[in-house]
């Protein structure tokens, strides 16, 4: 039994913990992750976007339970998770900081955003405002004529000035709402708010923020008696796996943080717009500097440390880079796919822009995954409350759910696509969410993700101004997925279904396995076992004999297995369908170089 005083310093269990994204929306979390804090030791720990934040601050409470000397230390880092919900609602607000020159359509967003009747109206009335001293210029030649008008007396003069007036000022007013979309934005990477503390401005933004809370949750010293960042290493060092995701869009692709390579480059200039300065100084003292110029001659590039060295901050900040709101993070790599005798040339050190995780995969549930589990993996899923699916009732029941018979989960709920920008939504949201959200509905999975569901139109989300009242309902919505996994949770059942959905998928596998392993060869074709033992390849060379005969070995006792199998078939236990395949991984390198040789082990000896 916890002692009530500090309840997160001993915990009982293990888990694993996936968050989803959904930037305000994050809110929901602290509160999920001090209830199950106070029963699960927490050893690996993902998210994207929103979700990545909430990871990174889980795992800093939780080193900070396993460095602490005492039960108050032990507890305290999750006692300040516990108390983010106030600091949310007291802070929300000003996280989102636009420069100078993005201040203009940052204004005419949150209009949008504000608004409970018609978003165009808003938009239009804002932009107004925004652009007024433009609007009045480029109507200054057509009030100057039609005050000649009046004083001419010249109707036609007059009308004339209004028409000119009118024309110019709504050039003008386009005029700088182009230059803001088409130059502003681009130039500060796609986002309205770098995520830094804004000069003039009071309260810190949000990186500013995390990057602060991340310390104080894990403690002001690190082991080696540093006040330095907390870094992936500090975590490692305590059987503590952090992972998030963000996207590449330069290279169509996901990548897992942290980088399992080291082919990615920074420059100062760029990195001190996004992180503060306590990150960058220590990023600076463990990155190691690279003779490359830049197009404007400058030399101010650096390779990212080793993993070890990457403070938690960057993992968080390179997931949270939603498109449009928060600048992306740029990186630079060489062009692998170019002809080596270019490869090397400045110009194919290339800009690349990493953005939100959420674009690629918004809820990973995948990344800590076995065939069986050995402990739990909990999810947390944002999604939409619909008073018609779902019910209404003064407390949370229908807000959160953990289902818990089979008939749950399992069916996807539709949404009717209205209009063109509902379709292009429609279309980004299938795209980005389809694997995840088919993965979370099979049995075996869909029992250990708990979903809070969100009022989109004033919960979560874009809604960047929510009020103290809702911050603190949605913090309550946390704390009740929390205690519902506590409450609800059955491991030995869950177990149950993962093995009934994962073995018949197995089984069909190794039939099919088999069939091929045992296919005769043909005038144009070997056999596996020839292909195993005698083949001469031309890419993945350099297994030896013995190598290629345990390969052959491990090959045939599956066939013969599988064999077995078409004896006494494993019936699948529904009519769900799942896949066992080779799929690529995020953290694959991006060099495209052969891996590592894998480490056969040579048979045993004879007895």
């Amino acid at each position: 039994m916890n002692d009530t005083t500090f309840r997160y310093a001993k915990p009982s269990e293990e888990c694993d913990l996936i968050m989803k994204g959904g930037i305000t929306s994050g809110v929901v979390f602290p509160r999920a992750i001090t209830e199950l804090a106070t029963r699960y030791r927490f050893m690996h720990i993902g998210g994207t976007s929103a979700g990545a934040i909430a990871a990174v601050v889980t795992a800093a409470a939780e080193y900070r339970r396993q460095t602490g000397a005492t039960a108050e230390e032990k507890n305290a880092g999750f006692a300040l998770i516990d108390t983010m919900p106030d600091e949310l609602a007291a802070s929300l607000k000003t996280f989102f900081q636009p420069s100078s020159d993005t201040a203009p359509l940052f204004r005419i967003g949150m209009a949008a955003v504000r608004t409970q009747r018609s978003r165009a109206r808003a938009c239009a009335l804002e932009t107004l405002r925004v652009f007024a001293v433009p609007a009045l210029l480029g109507a200054a030649p057509g009030i100057l004529i039609s005050v000649a008008g009046v004083l001419s007396l010249g109707v036609a003069t007059l009308l004339l000035g209004i028409v000119i007036a009118l024309i110019g000022a709504i050039l003008m007013i386009l005029y700088q709402f182009y230059r803001a979309v088409a130059v502003s934005l681009p130039a500060n990477d796609f986002g309205l708010c770098s995520g830094l503390t804004q000069p003039g401005t009071k309260n810190p933004a949000f990186t500013n923020w995390i990057a602060e809370r991340i310390e104080a949750i894990a403690g002001p010293l690190r082991q080696d008696g540093s006040d330095r960042p907390l870094t992936i290493g500090d975590l490692e060092a305590h059987d503590i796996t952090l992972r998030s995701v963000t996207t590449d869009l330069s290279s169509r692709r996901p990548y897992e943080l942290p980088f399992g390579d080291r082919v990615h480059n920074y420059r100062k200039s760029e990195f001190e717009a996004l992180f503060p300065p306590s990150i960058m100084a220590y990023l600076l003292k463990e990155s190691k500097p690279r003779d490359i110029a830049a197009a404007d001659g400058s030399k101010d590039f650096y390779q990212l440390p080793p993993a070890s060295k990457l403070p938690v901050a960057i993992i968080a900040r390179m997931s949270l880079s939603f498109p449009g709101l928060i600048r992306a993070v740029p990186l630079y790599r060489y062009d692998y796919s170019l002809k080596s005798s270019v490869r090397r040339d400045p110009a194919a050190h290339i800009r690349c822009l990493f953005s939100d995780g959420g674009i690629t995969s918004n809820f990973p549930i995948h990344l800590f995954d076995g065939l069986l589990p050995g402990r739990p993996t909990f999810g947390i899923s944002l999604t939409s409350y619909d008073r018609r699916r779902h019910g209404d009732d003064a407390e949370t029941a229908s807000r959160v759910n953990l289902p818990r018979k089979t008939s749950e989960g399992k069916v996807a709920p539709i949404y009717p696509v209205d209009g063109l920008f509902g379709l292009v939504g429609a279309i980004l949201d299938t795209a980005r969410n389809w694997q995840d959200t088919l993965q979370s509905q099979l049995h075996g999975y869909s029992e250990r993700i708990v979903e809070v569901r969100l009022d989109d139109d004033k919960e979560g989300g874009l809604n960047l101004d929510m009020d103290r009242e809702t911050v603190a309902y949605l913090s309550a919505l946390g704390g009740k997925a929390g205690e519902t996994i506590l409450a609800d949770f059955d491991f030995n059942e869950h177990r149950w279904r993962r093995a009934l959905t994962m073995l018949p998928t197995l089984a069909e596998s190794l039939r099919k396995l088999s069939a091929r392993y045992y296919a005769p060869p043909t005038d144009s074709t070997s056999d596996y076992p020839t292909i195993l033992t005698n083949h001469d390849p031309t890419g993945l060379v350099g297994s030896s004999k013995a190598e290629r005969a345990a390969l052959n070995d491990f090959a045939s006792r599956l066939a013969e297995i599988g064999a077995a199998l078409d004896q006494r078939p494993i019936p699948p236990a529904s009519t769900q369908k799942a896949d066992l395949r080779i799929t690529a991984s995020m953290d694959t390198n991006p060099r495209g170089a052969s891996p590592a040789k894998p480490i056969v082990p040579a048979p045993p000896p004879d007895s």
